[in-house]
């Protein structure tokens, strides 16, 4: 499946080839799983079909052959894969695209009042090479951030098996050495004792594990909604990291408080908590701000500090020169954005620090009530 960048840099390639060659029409088409999807067109022919298998039609047999096609006039057997996709033309280019290992597909020129011409047919030779090309850096780099995004989940998960085996673990395993030893001298003062420490210690461990499970799926998110989740996190980082917290909150998501769905909610929610992480471990500073905005048409969060700013150099970046290393940092944050159509920016902030913003359109996201009402269908 092509990803959204994948799919954005073929509908703009579509968009120059068809002015380059001053074509009525250009196609992009790109076989995956033995089909074949038009993952790109631009001007005035849209094809009523956009996916064909690639055994038994027509357009999967030209696909095979791997040559170059200019027809004029086309009809009747050269003239079948158009009809497939529901489209006419007078002149017809057609230049193959090969990726070795990484799949295949078609570039297809048509102008539906005139021919082309031999420079026509070198100019969309040379924009099927840079296709091609433009493609693998593409896939290369998604390829190279999807493994560390792997990595760094592999990191995180790492940590909270030697969170709960380091405290919670070895907490409980001390508690009950500690009254098995005073059970086992059978004197009843030392066992009250050790019952009384052993209540004392089980809550700490209780205390700890609510901890562990609130940064891994908070109640308050679930049952209150976005706003006081992100005061109740404001209010822990504070607790527990020493940094003074401010949430600055000016929404205006409908009436009766209407809620987001729940991916969006767990997405900026998630987003705001990493950031607030990297702040106290990277960025040595006393104060930060979470400050969430928006309307009916986009939500806005942003996580300010007063730390040192950015790295001086790119030692501690991710492979896209956007991600901090260790646990899920910027590069996690990032695939959550694009998850639910956002983007994140990472920018010095006013005077000193770093800002980390996501911004996310809300025009056709569902709302939780709507999410609600649909699951109850």
């Amino acid at each position: 499946m092509l990803s959204g960048s994948e799919l954005w840099l073929l509908r703009l390639m579509a968009d120059r080839g068809l002015a380059l060659l001053d074509a009525g029409t250009l196609l992009i088409v790109i076989e995956e799983r033995g089909e074949l999807r038009v993952a790109a067109s631009s001007g005035e022919g849209i094809p009523r079909v956009r996916i064909l298998s690639v055994e038994g039609s027509a357009l999967g047999s030209l696909y095979r052959a791997g040559q170059p096609v200019a027809l004029d006039r086309p009809r009747g057997q050269e003239a079948l894969w158009l009809h497939e996709l529901g489209i006419e033309a007078r002149g017809v280019l057609v230049e193959p695209l090969s990726m070795e290992n990484q799949g295949g597909g078609l570039v297809v020129a048509l102008r539906h009042d005139a021919s082309f011409r031999d420079p026509d047919r070198r100019a969309l030779h040379s924009f099927a090479e840079s296709v091609t090309q433009r493609l693998k850096a593409e896939r290369s780099v998604e390829i190279e951030r999807l493994r560390y995004g792997m990595e760094a989940r592999e990191r995180e998960r790492t940590r909270w098996a030697r969170e709960i085996h380091d405290e919670t673990v070895q907490g409980l395993g001390a508690l009950r050495l500690k009254l098995a030893n005073a059970r086992d001298l059978h004197d009843e003062r030392t066992l009250e004792e050790a019952v009384g420490d052993v209540l004392e210690g089980l809550g700490l461990e209780i205390e700890g594990l609510r901890h562990l499970i609130t940064e891994l799926r908070p109640a308050a998110l679930d049952d209150l909604g976005l706003v006081p989740a992100l005061e109740a996190l404001a209010r822990r980082a504070q607790a527990i990291d020493g940094l003074e917290v401010q949430t600055e909150i000016d929404v205006d998501l409908g009436p009766e408080g209407q809620r987001l769905d729940a991916e969006l909610e767990s997405t900026i929610y998630r987003v705001v908590q990493e950031a607030l992480t990297n702040v106290s471990r990277h960025a040595q500073a006393t104060r930060a701000v979470i400050s969430l905005s928006g309307s009916s048409g986009a939500i806005r969060v942003a996580v300010t500090d007063d730390g040192q700013g950015l790295p001086a150099n790119g030692a501690r970046m991710g492979p896209r020169g956007d991600g901090l290393e260790g646990g899920f940092g910027l590069s996690g944050m990032r695939e959550r954005a694009e998850l639910v159509g956002g983007e994140l920016e990472l920018t010095p902030a006013p005077g000193q620090g770093t800002t980390v913003r996501l911004t996310v359109p809300l025009a056709g996201r569902p709302s939780a009530d709507a999410m609600v009402e649909a699951n109850r269908a």
